[in-house]
């Protein structure tokens, strides 16, 4: 076991020609005087020389190791191969430390067979049993010594880990789960150009082939985007920001394969949210390891533009709009052209995020460039309908122009040439800074997002639902019991503050609608709080809180979920949906605030596994049965059936047009749900489109202005909120009251 760490070589590494050993006592040495900085009494040059120089005198050595002028620090975070004879010969790289990684440090397996034993000893040792300890003692200490330099790195790289793509060679890492288990990991691998300089605004450029290997065992950069400060440090805030450094060179993937490697394995692609604005693949709940291992399946994640520098549109070629959507679609082609060398099928890739992840995956379906890159799809928490997620190109395009105004530039659209220039000067984190200086002013609206452009998108994403023209695949989706509070801190701050005790009285109740819903006038914020108020407590100040996060959380989040499963499932695609319910002991917001959106995801990578994060067994169960279930449908379409064909003990039922089954996720029980939000969702998508088309004047909305869901519904000018809807000047009470009625027998028919 000692002398398992004498020597790390591995047979790649090795140069074949022997060493001399006159140059061997040079190095020893050398070595000696590096790491003593006496003489030891007693050992004398000739013992270490005996000593030492039978176990190096075949071994291999880089050219550069035998400098007398190397001086360096070999401190673990930076460990040389040319310096260590358990490092490789061949490379005088450096062994990546645990902070340059990302990543906890990880000693290595005493029994890796990938690693040479050392050689016998042989020389002129006396046959004393007084030399004979000396040799012992000192051979234990030299061992001693570089099994401490080897246990104190992060990773083992090898040149089994080199992994040729149709760009180039890249060589990756082996790293240690949460759990223990050994994961091979490239990180950072360029799918794009830099996106800089010309290049700002444009869609992707493929990138160039290189020659050599490209080491890719360091977290990329995220995006340029905006930091949240609103909380500062606290931790469930900042858990969301980017925790490598930003940077508009940042088009990166990254791939975790388990160990043993698995053959044509299912592959499942991580798309991260972030409101289009924020991100990053790399965030610490996003870790691949503990799920690639636990499940033995391949994932791969990436990063894509946020903010204006991913979405900014100005109807030209170097500004087209959508460039982000664009990254997205290079970033899957090279996953679908390359990742069979790692181990994975190209033709079984399942695509899963959440928010504005679960968005993008679920515009891909939609779209005719990017539909065949994949296989099928997790949205979690959003889809293509939530009223955030598109708007026109017109309104993106004053967007840009009042950017444009905020950072000094020419604005004039007659002229966007000057504006494009100037805004290519500028610096781009004060530009995705100022998005936020007046541009949107509702809750759950983002400054610049994806739109309708003619070629990754060719018509409205309810058009295209209502019509069929999406991917006819399986799809597995699902809410948050919570989805709004999260938002909603940000948002009315003042009343819904971080901390334990929030009521709002019926007086704030009514007021919050309003400011809620900016762009509704009366009678349909009336029709809103007619819908959310509790009529047997209406001055209850818990009950109408949680009412508020009702209101914005159907409207922006489950509802779009609900109608966009229940048009798969009536098109007969098999469709799994759920419900996520379990507030985790470890939740670092006010207990009020319940589950919130984006918080299913630690149970699904796998999280409550660390033993440092003390979750307790139940929510490691309800992990473990989460990872299986996402797992579980990559492989075979059906989140009960595994690749082997045994059935999950808690089976999820298929979500259907009649019934609307939907499986309740909690570390406590199980049961399935029927018609999930659906007399709320009602509401939504067909109560206050008709209501307000009633009211409206001089033409009543249609398809063609509206979303079922949210969005804008009565001008295709307006500007959406959490409540985009604009309509005219009337109150009329009688026609409230008349459209009220019309919900309670839409809401049977839903029903029934």
């Amino acid at each position: 076991m000692w002398l398992n760490h004498f020597q790390y070589l591995s047979p790649q590494d090795s140069i074949s020609y022997p060493l001399n050993r006159k140059k061997g006592r040079a190095m020893i040495h050398q070595w000696k005087n590096r790491h003593f900085s006496t003489d030891v009494p007693g050992w004398g040059n000739d013992i270490l020389e005996d000593t030492i120089m039978p176990s190096i005198s075949s071994a291999s050595f880089s050219s550069s190791s035998s400098s007398p002028s190397s001086n360096s620090s070999h401190s673990p975070s930076s460990l040389s191969y040319s310096t260590f004879p358990c490092s490789s010969a061949s490379s005088s790289r450096t062994l990546p430390s645990a902070s340059s990684l990302g990543h906890d440090s990880r000693p290595f397996k005493d029994d890796d067979t990938s690693l040479m034993r050392p050689r016998r000893a042989r020389g002129r040792l006396s046959t004393s049993l007084l030399l004979d300890k000396v040799v012992l003692t000192l051979t234990v200490m030299a061992v001693v010594m570089l099994m401490a330099c080897c246990h104190t790195a992060t990773a083992y790289i090898s040149d089994d880990l080199v992994v040729e793509t149709n760009k180039g060679k890249i060589r990756g890492v082996t790293l240690k789960s949460a759990t223990n288990k050994d994961v091979d990991v490239w990180y950072g691998i360029p799918y794009a150009q830099p996106p800089l300089g010309n290049l700002r605004f444009r869609h992707p450029r493929p990138i160039d082939a290189w020659s050599g290997i490209k080491e890719t065992t360091k977290l990329p950069n995220s995006c340029i985007q905006i930091y949240d400060t609103a909380f500062p440090g606290f931790y469930g805030s900042e858990m969301w920001n980017a925790n490598t450094p930003i940077s508009e060179d940042c088009l990166y993937i990254n791939v975790a394969v388990p160990k043993p490697h698995p053959k044509n394995s299912a592959v499942l692609v991580w798309v991260f949210g972030g409101g289009f604005y924020s991100g990053s693949s790399t965030l610490d709940v996003y870790d691949m390891r503990v799920l690639a291992s636990e499940e033995n399946i391949i994932l791969v994640s990436f990063q894509y533009r946020v903010a204006s520098l991913g979405f900014l549109f100005f109807d030209t070629e170097d500004v087209p709009g959508n460039a982000a959507m664009f990254d997205q679609i290079m970033a899957l082609q090279w996953i679908k052209d390359n990742i069979a060398h790692f181990g994975g099928n190209p033709d079984n890739i399942t695509l899963f995020g959440e928010s504005a992840g679960a968005t993008s995956v679920s515009l891909h379906l939609l779209s005719p460039l990017s539909r065949n890159l994949f296989s099928q799809v997790i949205m979690q928490s959003a889809s293509a309908l939530v009223p955030w997620g598109i708007i026109t190109k017109e309104e993106s395009l004053i967007r840009g122009l009042r950017l444009a105004e905020l950072m000094n530039c020419p604005h004039d659209r007659l002229d966007l040439r000057a504006t494009i220039e100037c805004l290519r000067q500028k610096n781009a984190t004060e530009m995705v800074n100022k998005e936020w200086d007046g541009i949107v002013f509702g809750i759950c609206e983002f400054p610049f997002v994806p739109i309708i452009d003619g070629s990754f998108l060719d018509e409205t994403p309810q058009t295209a639902v209502d019509s069929e023209n999406f991917k006819k695949t399986n799809i597995l989706m699902g809410t948050n019991q919570d989805e709004a509070f999260f938002f909603i801190m940000y948002y009315l701050g003042e009343i819904f503050k971080n901390e334990e005790s929030v009521h709002v009285t019926r007086e704030d109740f009514l007021k919050l609608v309003s400011e809620t819903n900016l762009y509704v006038k009366q009678v349909g914020r009336e029709a809103i709080i007619y819908e959310y108020t509790d009529w047997l407590n209406p001055n209850n100040a818990i009950k109408n809180r949680d009412a508020i996060d009702k209101m914005v959380g159907d409207y922006a989040f489950t509802c779009p979920v609900v109608e966009f499963g229940y048009q798969y499932a009536s098109s007969g695609n098999n469709v799994y949906m759920y419900y996520f319910s379990e507030r985790a002991s470890t939740n670092p917001w006010p207990t009020w605030a319940g589950v919130l959106h984006g918080d299913e995801i630690a149970f699904i990578f796998g999280e409550p596994l660390n033993r440092s994060r003390n979750y307790d067994q139940s929510e490691i169960a309800l992990s473990r049965r989460m990872m299986a279930y996402w797992a579980n449908f990559a492989k075979t379409g059906n989140p009960s059936l595994s690749a082997d064909g045994t059935w999950a003990t808690t089976y999820w039922p298929r979500h259907t047009a009649d019934k609307r089954e939907v499986l309740e996720l909690n570390a406590n029980y199980t049961r399935t749900l029927n018609g999930l939000r659906v007399k709320k969702c009602a509401f939504w998508s067909e109560f206050l489109p008709k209501l307000l088309a009633s009211v409206e004047s001089p033409r009543p909305c249609d398809k063609s202005c509206c979303k079922s869901v949210g969005g804008e519904v009565a001008s295709s000018s307006a500007t959406s909120g959490v409540s985009g809807f604009s309509i005219a000047s009337s109150s009329d009470r009688f026609t409230l009251l008349s459209m009220l009625t019309l919900l309670a027998v839409i809401t049977q028919s839903q029903l029934t």
